[in-house]
Parts: structure tokens; C-alpha cells; sequence
């Protein structure tokens, strides 16, 4: 095996394990703190911006657009609430904690 493909090898294995992490933190963040309407409402817009800048950057037309919506919107809204939670979660840790970056935020 050459070194090449053993570090090819080790990145996917470390990106697994960053994913396994990442997927288990978010199940935690789930079972523990349900998000509210409110939050979901701004979830499900935050998708729509996403698809429609994709579908833009794709020069897209409208008729695509349509064609295309259904089957990506709940991949968008779904990534879209990862990230959400992440961020707020991860925001709320950095308050607490007194990071630097958010001491520097207040």
C-alpha cells in the first residue's frame, strides 16, 4: 500500500469518526432540547434561501425549479436544522464558557 493511499485511507477513517461524533451530538441535542415553532419556521425559510441560491448559482429555470423543489426541500430543511441546532448550541456553549469569541461578542 502506498503512502498515498494510506493517507487517504486515514482521512476517511478520521472523517468518519468526526461524522459518528457530529451525529451523535446532534441526537443528544434532539432528545434533549426540542426546537420550537418559531425556530422551525426560520429553519424551513433558511432552506428556501439555500434552494433558491442553489437553483440560482445553477441558472435554473423555472420550470426546473419546480421540477427540482419537492426533491430537495427536505434535504435543505434537514441540513438546514443540523446547522441551526449546531450553531445555537454551540453559541450558548461559547457564552457560558467565556471563549474568547464570545467575550469579545458582548
Amino acid at each position: 500500500m502506498s503512502q498515498s493511499s494510506r493517507t487517504q485511507t486515514a482521512d476517511r477513517a478520521d472523517a468518519f469518526v468526526r461524522r459518528q461524533a457530529l451525529w451523535a451530538r446532534l441526537l443528544e441535542l434532539f432528545r434533549t432540547h426540542q426546537p420550537t415553532e418559531e425556530q422551525l419556521t426560520q429553519v424551513s425559510t433558511l432552506a428556501e434561501v439555500a434552494i433558491d441560491r442553489v437553483f440560482s448559482a445553477h441558472r435554473l429555470t423555472e420550470a426546473q425549479c419546480s421540477e427540482r423543489h419537492g426533491s430537495v426541500k427536505d434535504y435543505a430543511e434537514c441540513a438546514a436544522l443540523y446547522g441551526y441546532v449546531l450553531g445555537y448550541w454551540q453559541a450558548r456553549q461559547e457564552v457560558y464558557c467565556g471563549t474568547p469569541a464570545a467575550l469579545a461578542e458582548s
